[in-house]
């Protein structure tokens, strides 16, 4: 294959995560340790999205927080929340995870009401957590030459301490996953409770 057709490609596939919302990488997905043990019943409750590695369906978006409620059978209700930059309205979407893998492993796949959901692998992968202050939220999916991810950091309180949030990137870190491509959510002038 020409170096141009070589680039074309990798052109192409990059354009595909992009359009899929995820950041590309080289290589194939790293295996960073998932949550063995995962409690489901002190993960529910509302969720303050901290950072996040770009997304396309948040952009335009402020004050993001994700709500988890049991939904039965081993199943966890979504409501994701947040304001349009735009216009300040209120958003929602709302959905159902279910747990895929081994028992106990906090893989789950989340799909979200009339979203299409391509395959069955999970897709909200839960690296670490102590459920009372903070979640590291990630998914990667694998493309031949490159992987795309999705990685976001959950906190309990809309505007955790710099001292947690040290300590996550620190985690973060130690899975061998990039901090440098984390976002910043825009947390300020929400409305209480949205």
């Amino acid at each position: 294959m020409d170096s141009c057709r070589a680039l074309r490609v990798l052109s192409l596939l990059v354009l595909v995560a992009a359009a899929a919302g995820q950041v590309p990488f080289l290589g194939s997905c790293p295996r960073p340790p998932i949550v063995g043990n995962f409690e489901p019943q002190f993960y529910l409750g509302r969720w303050y999205e901290y950072s996040k590695y770009f997304t396309v369906f948040e952009v335009g978006r402020k004050c993001i927080q994700a709500v988890y409620s049991d939904a039965g059978y081993g199943r966890i209700g979504v409501t994701n929340r947040s304001i349009k930059v735009l216009g300040g309205t209120r958003s929602d979407i709302r959905g159902v995870a279910k747990p895929v893998g081994r028992p106990g492993q906090a893989k789950l796949r989340v799909n979200f009401e009339g979203v299409p959901s391509f395959g069955s692998d999970a897709n909200y992968i839960v690296l670490d957590t102590d459920y009372t202050q903070y979640a590291i939220v990630w998914s990667c999916s694998s493309l031949k030459l490159f992987n795309t991810q999705l990685l976001f950091v959950l906190t309990r309180e809309q505007f955790p301490s710099p001292y947690l949030v040290k300590h996550i990137m620190k985690r973060i870190r130690h899975f061998g996953l990039d901090t440098g491509k984390l976002q910043k959510t825009d947390q300020k002038n929400c409305p209480y409770g949205h």
